[in-house]
């Protein structure tokens, strides 16, 4: 008996979900088109200086277009770019005894946020890392009322986010700080977890993302572009836990905390004062 030749399997295509969008190919006719030019330099006998001059044009041309496609895709990939959520935690004894909390975006939170929106516009980030041994100077209290400079030796890491796109162009932002000394970490734990902060503030700088504590959907309310002529006591108030965060566990000095509140409204002098008072009494 023959048996009857099974039907051949249909290739199923793969298709891409409704609402991707393809990666951006960059456009390589340009690049056909030199080769072209070259080609006819070439069969006209013309000079090396006449080829290095059509080369250099090429270059520079191409130069100009991969930045304007990277300026293009970056201003796509802001205007579609969420707000990346805190949803980590951590909490730690101040200097007087007391304890302090505040929320934070890791970096697996900015990942999971950036990193959709990136690939579908062609964007892509790399780090680079390094570090160096500093000589500085630190106040050391030998007695009461006594104190000693002494020269120490401190490890900065230094990292280097990367932003670049197909086209070839790309832009980078670069952070420094020492290894993190806080709690119990050994060595090679104070390295990573200074490491992994300054990729986060590298990648987030470099991205202009912004983090919040609530999910918001997408909606964003109206903000008033007239800048306060005072920063508002209820914001103040809201921002006081994690300014002060900051400043006990050093991370930030209130001079970092004034720059960047400013930059929305001036501080009031009894504001100021308040802020400095915290760091006297971490001292």
């Amino acid at each position: 008996m023959r048996l009857a030749a099974m039907p051949a399997k249909k290739k199923e295509q793969q298709r891409l979900p409704e609402d991707a969008t393809p990666m951006v190919v960059p456009d390589t006719r340009a690049i056909s088109d030199v080769g072209l030019l070259l080609n006819i330099a070439l069969e006209k006998g013309s000079s090396i200086e006449t080829l290095e001059r059509v080369m250099k044009l090429y270059e520079q041309g191409q130069e100009i277009l991969a930045k304007q496609q990277f300026n293009h895709a970056f201003a796509a990939f802001q205007k579609e770019l969420p707000a990346v959520k805190k949803s980590k935690k951590t909490s730690f004894t101040t200097s007087k005894g007391g304890m302090m909390s505040y929320t934070y975006a890791s970096m697996d939170d900015v990942v999971q946020a950036v990193q959709p929106v990136l690939h579908k516009f062609g964007l892509s980030y790399w780090f680079e890392q390094s570090q160096e041994q500093v000589q500085t100077q630190q106040e050391v209290e030998q007695q009461h009322g006594i104190i000693e400079t002494r020269p120490v030796t401190v490890t900065v890491i230094t990292i280097t986010c990367h932003l670049g796109h197909v086209s070839g162009h790309a832009i980078s932002n670069t952070v420094s700080g020492p290894v993190d000394a806080s709690g119990r970490k050994n060595p090679i734990q104070q390295m990573s977890s200074a490491v992994t902060y300054l990729k986060r503030i590298a990648l987030v700088g470099i991205l202009g993302a912004a983090c919040t504590d609530e999910d918001v959907d997408g909606y964003a309310p109206d903000v008033p572009t007239d800048k306060p002529s005072v920063y508002p006591d209820e914001d103040y108030q809201r921002n006081l836990p994690d300014w002060t965060a900051r400043i006990e566990s050093g991370r930030n000095t209130v001079e970092d905390i004034i720059i960047n509140a400013e930059s929305r409204a001036p501080l009031s002098p009894q504001q100021v004062q308040h802020l400095q008072s915290i760091q006297q009494e971490g001292q």
